[in-house]
C-alpha cells in the first residue's frame, strides 16, 4: 500500500489541515514536562511510521543543537526560584530554570517535528486546494515558497556537481576562492529560477490564473473518518485551551514550584494529549492491519 493513501495522508485536506492546528495548540498549551515530553515523544514516532525519520535526518542535529542551546541558556537568563543546584561563576543554577529549559526545548522539537509531518502530509497540491479560492495570490505564494526550499537545495547540489567538473568547488581552495566559488554558484542558481519564474508566470496567465469564476477538479472526498477527525480537533482543541486556562497544563515554578508528577484533573488532560497524538497511529494501524487482511483473504 502506498504510504501517500495511509493514515493521515489519506484525509481529506482540511481534516488533515486542522488537525496539525490543532496539534500546535496543544503543543503550546502543554507547558509541563510531563505533558511536553508525551507529545515529543508521539510527534517523534509519527514522523518514523511516515517515512522512516527520512525528514528528520536532514535537520535532526540542528534541531538538536537549537533544543541544547535552550537548555542550557534558559537555566543562564532565569534567576526567578529557590532551589539553587549550583553555582557557576558565582551565579546560582535553578531547578526552576532547568525545569523551564527543558520544557521550551521539548515544546519546540515537538512543534518541528509537527511540522516535518506536515510537509509530508498538506503537499503544495492540497495548500493550494484549501485556500485558492478564498486567497488565491496568497496561496500561491505559500505554495511556491513551500517548493522553493527543497527545489533550490536540489539545484544547488547539481550545479555544484557539474561545475565541481570545471574545477569549481567550494570546498576546495583559499577562503576567497571558496566565497568566489559559492557566488557563482549562487548567481547561476539565480538566472536559472528567474528564468524558470519568467515562464511559471506567462503560463499561468495564458491558462487564466486568479480570473473570478473558473471550474476546478476535486480528487479529495470527504469521508465519515474525517468528519471523527474534526469532532477530535474540535473536542480536543477545547480540552486543552481549558486545561491551560485551569492551570492543569502547565506546571507553575514561581513563586513556589508545584510538584512535577500528574495529580488530579491533570491525569485527565494527560490522557486528552495522549489520545489526540496517537490517533494518527490508530489509523495507521487500522489500514495496515486491513491491508493485510486482505492480502491474506486472497
Amino acid at each position: 500500500m502506498s504510504r501517500t493513501k495511509r493514515g493521515l495522508h489519506a484525509l481529506h485536506p482540511l481534516s488533515a489541515f486542522l488537525y496539525y492546528v490543532g496539534g500546535a495548540v496543544f503543543i503550546m498549551a502543554g507547558q509541563h514536562p510531563v505533558f511536553a515530553a508525551c507529545t515529543f515523544v508521539l510527534v517523534f514516532v509519527l514522523n518514523g511510521i511516515q517515512d522512516h525519520f527520512a525528514a528528520l535526518k536532514k535537520w535532526g542535529r540542528w534541531y538538536a543543537a537549537a533544543a541544547f542551546l535552550i537548555v542550557i541558556l534558559t537555566p543562564a537568563f532565569n534567576r526567578r526560584g529557590t532551589h539553587i543546584l549550583f553555582y557557576f561563576r558565582d551565579n546560582p543554577v535553578l531547578l526552576e530554570g532547568v525545569i523551564q529549559g527543558v520544557i521550551a526545548a521539548l515544546s519546540l522539537l515537538a512543534l518541528l517535528f509537527l511540522f516535518v509531518s506536515f510537509n509530508q502530509v498538506i503537499t503544495s497540491e492540497k495548500f493550494l486546494f484549501l485556500f485558492a479560492r478564498v486567497v488565491p495570490q496568497w496561496a500561491l505564494l505559500a505554495m511556491l515558497t513551500m517548493r522553493f526550499v527543497p527545489l533550490f537545495q536540489r539545484r544547488l547540489h547539481d550545479i555544484g556537481l557539474v561545475q565541481k567538473t570545471k574545477g569549481v568547488s567550494v570546498k576546495k581552495g583559499g577562503f576567497l576562492s571558496r566565497i568566489e566559488s559559492a557566488m557563482k554558484l549562487l548567481h547561476i542558481l539565480l538566472e536559472w529560477s528567474l528564468e524558470e519564474a519568467l515562464q511559471t508566470a506567462d503560463s499561468m496567465k495564458a491558462r487564466g490564473y486568479g480570473i473570478e469564476r473558473r471550474s476546478r477538479y476535486s480528487p479529495y472526498a470527504f469521508s465519515a473518518i474525517d468528519a471523527v477527525v474534526l469532532a477530535l480537533t474540535a473536542a480536543g482543541g477545547v480540552c486543552a485551551i481549558f486545561g491551560y486556562a485551569l492551570g492543569d497544563t502547565v506546571l507553575t515554578t514561581s513563586p513556589v514550584l508545584e510538584p512535577v508528577l500528574l495529580s488530579g484533573r491533570e491525569w485527565f488532560y494527560f490522557s486528552v494529549y495522549l489520545f489526540y497524538f496517537a490517533f494518527p497511529m490508530m489509523i495507521e494501524g487500522r489500514e495496515r492491519w486491513r491491508w493485510h487482511f486482505s492480502k491474506s483473504t486472497k
